[in-house]
């Protein structure tokens, strides 16, 4: 009886091993193959942003809106931007991405028949999806703000420079108050003079174009900056269409824009953390909701792509990846009606900050329930447990039949 006894003990000792080590390798694969898909993703995403932000940023740069000698460092910050929303996306479709193939190409299947439950890809998903979380929460408190704050900078000081300044060889600047354009077709950066200037001023109804071979900037004893045109013409045509007078001088003056313009505004998106929590109004409640909330989304968003993952090996899962942009759309305008709410003081900043990702948790949890129940069987089989077991029963079973 004590050998039948050591027999089963060895036996439930060495099932118990291979279950750590069937637990061990799954949790290993799939951290593995998340890493490698989220680097991929991520690698994508963040090219589409780039191009994408250098292609806006070219297009301000040719009009005149922004500084061409800071196109590049524009680009860069405005691609830092968009990293917490680039991290968030980038959880959810390697999970996505990755649980879809495994259920596709049926490895599910033998991990399942291996005594793996749907649950146990919370874990990897939660070892894998806590660090971006962590990173993407960073970004959002500390990277995001700042670059904002650099950006919107960058701009404004091209719009506190004179009109001149903002002149460059070959190309139509606007100046800051809209009624000017300059057009120079060569420019001295030494001698600081311009060539074959044209500008057309607008003042009411009133349009006067002016021509000149060559021009300089001078400064008069207030500080008044003229833009000095030698050799040229000035044409001038009413609001009526009716009175045209065109006359050529030697020597004409055109007033610059030297205001610096209103400061610009301390706006809410370039404080840091402390300072919204020190001030902690509506306004300041609502930002510090949207930087905490984007990155929360990521570890819910990843927890959710496990069920939404589920693809029948049969059939297509076309429907379950729109089921999941749906999801996501909503997830993601949630939380942004509940920022909105919270500015306008109508809901709890607590509240905001716990409501939206306890639903989408509450979802979670049911689909994995849906997912993990038997062919058949109601979503909610509660069963009564079964009594303990005593191992001296099992001997004394096996004993009777022999």
């Amino acid at each position: 009886m004590h050998a039948t006894i050591y027999h089963y003990q060895q036996a439930g000792l060495a099932s118990q091993s291979a279950a750590r080590r069937d637990c061990m390798l799954f949790r290993s694969t799939f951290r593995k193959d998340f890493a490698q898909t989220a680097g991929a993703t991520f690698v994508a995403l963040f090219t589409i942003i780039v191009t994408t932000v250098l292609v806006r940023t070219l297009g301000q740069a040719a009009g005149g809106k922004v500084d061409n000698a800071e196109v590049f460092s524009l680009i860069l910050l405005g691609g830092l931007q968009y990293l917490p929303a680039a991290l968030v996306i980038t959880v959810f479709i390697a999970v996505m991405g990755v649980v879809s193939r495994a259920f596709k190409e049926q490895e599910m299947t033998a991990w399942f028949a291996a005594g793996v439950s749907l649950f146990s890809l919370t874990r990897p998903v939660l070892r894998f999806a806590v660090p971006l979380t962590l990173l993407a929460l960073v970004c959002s408190i500390w990277l995001t703000p700042w670059a904002k704050a650099e950006l919107d900078a960058a701009k404004d000081r091209f719009a506190k420079r004179s009109d001149v300044s903002k002149v460059s060889a070959g190309q139509f600047r606007e100046s800051g108050e809209g009624n000017r354009v300059f057009f120079v077709e060569r420019q001295s950066e030494v001698t600081k003079q311009v060539e074959n200037v044209f500008v057309v001023d607008a003042k009411g109804e009133t349009r006067t174009v002016v021509s000149a071979s060559r021009g300089s900037v001078e400064v008069d004893a207030s500080g008044q900056p003229y833009l000095v045109l030698s050799g040229g013409r000035r044409a001038t045509l009413d609001g009526t269409g009716q009175r045209f007078t065109s006359t050529e001088f030697e020597t004409y003056g055109l007033a610059i824009d030297n205001t610096l313009g209103a400061a610009p505004s301390f706006q809410l998106q370039h404080r840091r953390v402390d300072l919204l929590i020190a001030d902690f109004s509506p306004g300041a409640q609502g930002e510090l909701l949207w930087r905490i909330s984007l990155p929360l989304s990521a570890l819910v968003l990843g927890l959710l792509a496990i069920p939404l993952a589920f693809v029948n090996p049969r059939g297509g899962n076309s429907l379950n990846q729109l089921f999941a942009l749906l999801i996501y759309l909503t997830y993601s305008n949630i939380v942004s009606v509940t920022q909105s709410m919270v500015v306008k003081e109508t809901l709890n900043f607590w509240v905001a900050l716990i409501l939206p990702h306890a639903c989408i948790l509450l979802l979670f949890y049911l689909l994995m329930v849906q997912r993990n129940r038997p062919a058949g069987a109601p979503l909610f089989l509660f069963q009564k447990p079964v009594g303990k077991l005593d191992l001296q029963d099992v001997v004394d079973a096996q004993e009777l039949k022999r």
